[in-house]
């Protein structure tokens, strides 16, 4: 069990943090497939907003940076693929 269920804090989880950035790269990428990779931390930022808007500042910042950088991953496979 977590250490979570007794805090007062209302940051999650880091486990959720990058379950939650996972998903969230996968929506931006279906919707925009490859050009997803050009979008900076700021475009990425705005998309996840509605998302995340009931996180803690320090958590929406953090899913902004995991959601780029999982997408940026995604760009690096694909020109090492082609």
């Amino acid at each position: 069990m977590r250490g979570r269920l007794f805090s007062t804090s209302k940051a999650l989880p880091e486990r959720d943090l990058f379950e939650l950035a996972d998903l969230l790269a996968l929506q931006v990428y279906q919707r925009l497939g490859s050009r997803a990779y050009s979008l900076n931390r700021r475009d990425i930022t705005e998309l996840t907003e509605p998302y995340t808007r009931d996180l803690v500042a320090d958590d929406r910042r953090a899913v902004a940076w995991l959601v780029w950088d999982l997408l940026q991953e995604g760009a690096e496979i694909e020109l090492e693929a082609a």
